[in-house]
């Protein structure tokens, strides 16, 4: 990531969006996000993914080697543990959908830095690929590559 881009959004870009984070912080992320979405506005329900979460974390390795690039093994243990253990206890549909939009946000995280703020700024923070180009100091050409080939990424890579 450019000085520039730092600069231009002090205090409203994402730690992550700086270097790729461990594997194993990103499985925490990844079970808690999934474990908070799916059991909805409840808080018995929040409380008991809570504690789902510290269970399926406990009983998945996500620190050895991955075999897969990216811990993407990793992730489809964790994935698999937490429906298998919220599946019976929340709506599958939302269950679903919680890990959907978990996996997205995970190949995200895993993208090049330059690719992961072009996807973020664009989609998740609404800003064109103009705007885009005037707090990075990057040509507007540049920044449809970076998301061209960030999307292609995700696209290939964000699978359940």
């Amino acid at each position: 990531m450019t000085a520039g881009t730092r600069e231009a959004h002090l205090g409203s870009v994402p730690a992550w969006l700086d270097g790729e984070p461990a594997v194993d912080e990103r499985m925490l992320t990844l079970a808690h996000r999934v474990a908070r979405r799916a059991a909805g506005r409840s808080r018995r329900a929040r409380a008991e993914a809570g504690k789902s979460v510290v269970l399926v974390l406990s009983t998945v390795d996500t620190s050895g080697p991955a075999a897969v690039p990216g811990g993407r093994d990793a992730r489809a243990k964790v994935l698999a543990a937490l429906q298998a253990r919220l599946g019976a206890r929340v709506d599958r549909r939302r269950l679903d959908s919680a890990a959907r939009e978990a996996v997205l946000l995970d190949e995200l995280a895993l993208l090049p830095p330059r690719q992961r703020y072009a996807l973020w700024a664009t989609a998740l923070q609404h800003r064109s690929v103009a705007e885009v180009a005037a707090a990075t100091g990057w040509s507007p050409a540049q920044v449809a590559r970076l998301l061209r080939a960030a999307l292609r990424t995700v696209a290939a890579h964000a699978q359940l």
